[in-house]
């Protein structure tokens, strides 16, 4: 067998497109990578692999993967996995398993059931939000220009609200959508290069569903009071929006300051 080290994702893809069942891919670093269909892999050091379809991940060291559909992790030493939809986990004694489906096999390992939210609350405890008199802040990853990927605009001291408000009945459009912290955020829109931070009521958030394919997002009717702009750690990054006179934005500080949020609580 012929190993080939991969740091990137087109490291990866080169490999997987010759179809050469010579090669084996060896994920290395720090980097983050997807495996999907047949595509069989080593992940090792500190790689983030998600493993979809019918993807085969053996994971070492501090590897993470994170398994949906009916993909196949073998995982030791201190690797990770999150199992999702029917994937199936053999793992050695200290890997820590975070089974998040009832339909997920998991042989072996130190595994933590992850129960389904189905209420906000249950989900704000999930992902350790705070609650405080029944107002939480989310994350919202943007454009320069404010703008979400589908357009949506998110200009610090302006408090959005969906027009298409379908009363929580779906998991996608039809409101505004928000994460627990700006790294996840990202996760929904590679190209964005700014963070908001939006104060948000509970009453205001649609229920999670055991059927739901991204958890780790929420929607939302509304923001229920003055956004402001933040860094990728969720610290407050005042500063002018690039919108000219489309709208008048004041310091972040000033937005914590009215909202009664102590900017060092801020995850």
């Amino acid at each position: 067998m012929n190993y080939v080290r991969c740091a990137i994702q087109a490291e990866l893809d080169a490999v997987l497109a010759r179809e050469d069942s010579t090669e084996c891919a060896v994920l290395i670093g720090s980097g983050r990578f997807l495996a999907r269909e047949s595509a069989h892999v080593e992940a090792r050091e500190s790689a983030h692999v998600e493993a979809r379809e019918s993807a085969h991940v053996e994971a070492w060291g501090s590897a993470h993967v994170e398994a949906w559909g009916s993909a196949h992790v073998v995982a030791r030493e201190s690797a990770h996995v999150v199992a999702r939809g029917s994937a199936h986990v053999v793992a050695s004694p200290y890997v820590a398993v975070h089974q998040h489906s009832g339909a997920a096999v998991v042989l072996g390992g130190t595994v933590i059931r992850v129960p389904r939210p189905t209420t906000p609350v249950e989900w704000c405890a999930l992902y350790g939000v705070e609650v405080k008199d029944g107002v939480i802040v989310l994350y919202k990853a943007v454009r320069d220009d404010y703008r979400s990927q589908h357009g949506g605009l998110y200009v610090p001291g302006t408090t959005p609200e969906a027009a298409d408000w379908d009363g929580g009945k779906t998991e996608c459009g039809f409101g505004l959508h928000f994460s627990p912290a700006p790294a996840m955020a990202r996760e929904f829109d590679a190209a964005a290069t700014r963070y908001v931070a939006c104060p948000v009521a509970l009453a205001d958030l649609r229920s999670p569903v055991a059927s739901d394919v991204s958890p780790a997002k929420v929607k939302a009717r509304r923001v229920c009071g003055p956004i402001w702009e933040v860094d990728r750690f969720g610290k407050p990054a005042a500063g002018p929006a690039p919108m000219g006179d489309a709208a008048s934005v004041t310091d972040a500080t000033t937005h914590l300051d009215e909202l009664g949020v102590d900017p060092e609580a801020i995850p």
